[in-house]
């Protein structure tokens, strides 16, 4: 049974005030999402999203490492992607600023920056766990290093990620204080 066309205009109304917070002037995915399911939308086809997500991820990216801070202390801007469970073909991006070095997760993309100098640094990009297995049986199809750090991921041996053994407690890792990461030339 169907709810009344009013209860139905009436829920538009309150789901389309969740604003994204990284592009104030449009909706969060799940309001749009929501609002598709309350109009009974079937059948929705999304396009080759591939593009449209790579030039967000540059665009998140830049804004997040050019984005004032109150402090100019480095920082680690780590990007988590993930795919969303309840609904398909939907993934969800967090960009998340740490004062210190981040644990190495799968889902994540991390960078370096120094405030006071611009200078930035590349930390890692690591897939979904469920990719990686694809991944390292491929070697050919990607970036050698990529497949080395899955690797190492996967072996949990983290020094590729700028860790090392604590000499006082056997299995633990702890940041490298004389790590260097990747630079990144600026153009």
């Amino acid at each position: 049974m169907h709810p009344p066309d009013t209860e139905v205009k009436k829920t538009l109304r309150t789901l389309g005030t969740h604003q994204s917070l990284y592009d104030p002037g449009r909706e969060t995915v799940g309001a749009i999402y929501q609002k598709a399911q309350a109009e009974g939308e079937k059948n929705v086809l999304v396009g080759d999203m591939a593009n449209e997500f790579t030039k967000s991820l540059v665009e998140d990216i830049n804004e997040g490492l050019c984005k004032p801070r109150d402090n100019d202390y480095p920082f680690y801007l780590i990007v988590h992607e993930k795919k969303d469970l309840q609904m398909k073909s939907s993934m969800l991006r967090r960009i998340i600023y740490h004062p210190f070095r981040p644990w190495p997760e799968d889902d994540t993309t991390v960078f370096w920056k120094n405030p006071k100098t611009q200078e930035v640094r590349f930390c890692w990009a690591l897939p979904h766990w469920s990719e990686m297995d694809n991944i390292v049986a491929n070697p050919t199809h990607f970036d050698p290093e990529f497949v080395s750090n899955i690797q190492s991921w996967k072996s949990f041996d983290l020094t590729c990620f700028g860790f090392i053994k604590d000499k006082d407690e056997e299995c633990e890792w702890v940041p490298n204080p004389n790590w260097k990461d990747k630079p990144i030339k600026q153009s």
